[in-house]
């Protein structure tokens, strides 16, 4: 694997990323830009046999003999195996999308564009991986993180992205990091860093559905490479995927066995798998690797951020031990698939060691396993792998013999968990107790590597640092409907995460909004709250990678792009499918009828916040009985000024499209605005509470004095109440 890094307007980082990538290659070749509008921009490559390649533009035939030298308008370097020359003709017809369409060979591109003062990432289908930063007023782009790190990008941690590894376990599923100010790029997306704008413009190519293979074809797939080497398991599955590597023709005997024990545990976890005991010399050559506890800080130098399965870190010792005569290793432990292409990446660069790993996702079935070991070993090898006594390590016995290590790792406050409670968790573990040993583990593995950074990670910093980013504020504007003008102050809110509690902090950030203007309203106003963040509140969210399309979504998708483009991806397709039926999205797609209520579903959106950014958000539910809620709340809270000019409050929902008010609840001062519904979806037919990380889901919207200001609509407003406003309104 080629170590890639580029920079705009960053001319001194260059070669403190490609120095930080050594490991990936020997040789570094490194080219410079300079772009039209005047940008610097600089590409290297590590690699055994280091390329550049440099687009010049043709020459003219009529062209003066001393120009006929044109400088590069372009640069491209590739990791993996693609054609720069289709990619870069792909680029020029059709834009970043296009470098994402090469085919189904994963690889990482990165094109210097000298033209347009920009850096164009992607990854086609599960290609090496690319991370980006902020660098002073530049950008810096590595495979790896810890590069960017060595460049002079801050090492400060991202709070929510380890507390939910730390709780969960989850991690490389979004384009967030551990690091808070690095950013990845995600499999089939291309990314364009430039100086015209703020922050990176992403863009997602049409997602690849690809059925997961059944077991016992996955084990024969990561099987057939010619040089293997088996990782072997105990029980059934180590047996298996063994029986499926001798059973290969052409297989040089004797294969290549390890089996890998950790060091200070004894016990079943420190046993070899019987079934190597069942086989001759003359058919596998066994090797035991000790795992040494102490190198855990080597290891996660090279995943560069931590990962979750113990598995990892086995497999990880065996890569650094196989031979130059092996080019593959099977894997044949089963676990968790977060952080698995990380893990395979940095395996392939740091160790030249291509990893399959066919158990790791669901638990594999037994019988299926019992199957092929009966179809490639000889009967006593099996009926041994069936009596096996020889277990995994788990992580409740690595805990254990790192108790004193793992207790000082709790013992400092963090943002991200509660020390007291991982302290009287680890108590209760050596107690004997059944706990949640992993968490544990996980735990000392966030500190383990952040302590890898010395006083660069500083998380006494973190703390007064939000969750998530966030654009400025939006100051109050107004608008004018009719006669009247209308003055809208979007109030900014804390991340609201599935299952949070809405009426009180609704009430709460109104009442703040209301008395730090200083103002008392002298007439009606209305709070809005966003249909999405009521809905996020509701639970009523689906992961995307949870959503499986039927062949109707498939069907579908396409017929919808231009008239309904938020239903326009076969997975919020199959999500409004499953809520509103078959017969009824057919009836709306194939004839035009009225969207059903359970089909408006939110699509997922890059620069949404968590979780809309990787969920399909459905409708809240009763949005009516919410704003209800909500109201009564507020009128709880407010002062007695400001109730009594309360004329309503709102759950809405706006976009491209304009706004639509789904629910609303009549205040004290509701008679003094005719038709509110329709008023409101006026008002905020705009959008002023933005679509990205503004995180302002709520807007006050207040009635002032009569102007004579010119109108401002919006083509698409609550079609329902508009069919009430009079003629001259409408």
């Amino acid at each position: 694997m080629a170590g890639l890094a580029a920079a705009l307007n960053a001319p001194t980082s260059i070669d403190a990323i490609a120095w930080a990538l050594h490991a990936r290659g020997a040789d570094g070749a490194v080219c410079r830009l300079t772009g039209a509008g005047g940008a610097i921009l600089d590409v290297a490559v590590r690699a055994a046999m280091p390329t550049i390649t440099r687009v010049v533009p043709a020459e003219e035939p009529n062209q003066p003999a001393s120009d006929r030298a044109p400088r590069p308008v372009a640069a491209v370097i590739v990791d993996g195996i693609a054609s720069v020359t289709a990619l870069d003709l792909a680029y020029a017809e059709r834009g970043p999308a296009a470098l994402v369409d090469g085919g189904e060979a994963p690889y990482a591109v990165v094109l210097a564009d000298a033209e347009r003062d920009e850096l164009v990432l992607a990854r086609n289908g599960a290609g090496p991986g690319l991370y980006y930063a902020r660098l002073d007023r530049g950008w810096v782009v590595a495979s790896e993180p810890a590069a960017l790190v060595h460049a002079g990008v801050p090492a400060e941690p991202d709070v929510a992205v380890i507390r939910r590894f730390i709780q969960t376990g989850a991690c490389d599923d979004s384009d967030r990091t551990f690091f808070a100010g690095i950013r990845r790029v995600l499999p089939g997306e291309a990314v364009v860093l430039g100086t015209a704008t703020a922050g990176p413009v992403r863009h997602p190519a049409r997602p690849v559905e690809s059925e997961t293979p059944p077991v016992d074809q996955a084990i024969w797939r990561a099987a057939a490479d010619g040089r293997v080497a088996v990782l072997v398991a105990p029980g059934v599955a180590g047996a298996a995927v063994l029986g499926a590597c001798l059973h290969q023709p052409g297989r040089p005997r004797p294969l290549p066995a390890f089996t890998a024990r950790v060091g200070g545990i004894e016990g079943p976890a420190a046993q070899a798998p019987a079934v190597l005991g069942s086989l001759g010399q003359d058919t596998v050559r066994p090797t035991t690797v000790t795992l040494d506890l102490s190198t855990v800080d080597r290891f996660l130098r090279d995943m560069g951020e931590p990962v979750p399965d113990l598995g990892h870190y086995l497999l990880w010792t065996v890569a650094r031990e196989v031979g130059a005569d092996v080019d593959t290793l099977v894997d044949a432990f089963p676990g968790s698939v977060a952080g698995w292409d990380r893990v395979a990446d940095r395996l392939l660069a740091h160790c030249g060691v291509t990893v399959r790993s066919p158990l790791r996702g669901p638990v594999p079935d037994h019988t299926t396993l019992t199957a092929l070991a009966n179809r490639t070993l000889p009967p006593l090898a099996v009926r041994n792998a069936l009596a096996d006594r020889a277990q995994l390590v788990t992580a409740a016995q690595v805990v254990l013999a790192l108790r004193d290590e793992v207790g000082a790792s709790l013992v400092p406050p963090r943002p991200w968990s509660d020390a007291a409670a991982s302290v009287t968790t680890l108590r209760r573990l050596i107690a004997g107790e059944s706990v949640d040993a992993e968490a544990l583990l996980r735990a000392f593995l966030v500190e383990r590597w952040l302590a890898g950074f010395g006083p660069q990670a500083t998380v006494t910093e973190v703390v007064a640092v939000e969750e998530a980013p966030q654009l400025p504020l939006r100051q109050p504007d107004a608008v004018v409907v009719g006669d009247e003008e209308w003055r809208r102050t979007p109030v900014r809110t804390a991340p609201i995460a599935p299952g949070d509690q809405l009426l009180a902090n609704t009430a709460f950030y109104v009442v703040n909004a209301l008395t730090a203007s200083g103002e008392q309203p002298s007439g009606p106003w209305f709070a809005v709250v966003s249909g999405k963040v009521v809905a996020v509140s509701q639970r009523r969210v689906r992961p995307v990678d949870e959503v499986r399309p039927s062949r109707l979504a498939r069907l579908l998708t396409p017929l919808v792009r231009r008239r309904r483009p938020h239903l326009a991806d076969p997975r919020v397709m199959q999500t409004a499918i499953d809520h509103s039926g078959r017969l009824r999205m057919l009836g709306t797609v194939l004839f035009g009828g009225s969207l059903p209520r359970q089909a408006a579903v939110y699509p997922p959106r890059a620069d949404a916040m968590t979780p809309a950014d990787s969920c399909v958000v459905r409708p809240p539910w009763q949005p009516d009985e919410v704003a209800a809620s909500l109201l009564a709340a507020m009128r709880l809270a407010l002062q007695p000024e400001y109730g009594r000019r309360l004329a309503g409050v709102a759950i809405a929902s706006a976009d491209d499209l304009g706004c639509r008010v789904l629910g609303f609840a009549p205040g004290p001062a509701v008679a003094e605005v005719p038709r509110p519904r329709a008023v409101l979806s006026l008002v905020l037919a705009d959008n002023p509470a933005g679509q990205g990380l503004e995180r302002t889901p709520i807007v006050v919207v207040t009635r002032r004095s009569p102007m004579t200001l010119p109108m401002r609509r919006s083509p698409v407003v609550d079609e329902e109440a508009t069919r009430r406003l009079p003629a001259s309104t409408r």
